[in-house]
């Protein structure tokens, strides 16, 4: 996975992404962010790291339309 795109899902990724993802697949921290970083791949780490960024993406959008709506 390139730089560029991996940047992209990092964005949209809470704070404290690193346990989220260790409690998920029991990888380690060294190599969540090694991947997250680009300098190796593990599919599982960049495939739990997109489904958290779904979710934030979504309750930020979600709340962004709540606000709106007041």
């Amino acid at each position: 996975m390139k730089k560029e795109d991996l940047q992209k899902i990092k964005q949209w990724l809470p704070r404290g992404y690193g346990r989220r993802i260790y409690n998920e697949t029991g990888i380690s921290f060294m190599t969540i962010y090694a991947t997250m970083n680009g300098k190796t791949h593990n599919q599982k780490v960049i495939d739990a790291a997109i489904a958290i960024a779904k979710e934030e993406k979504e309750k930020t959008e979600k709340a962004k339309n709540e606000i709106a709506a007041l």
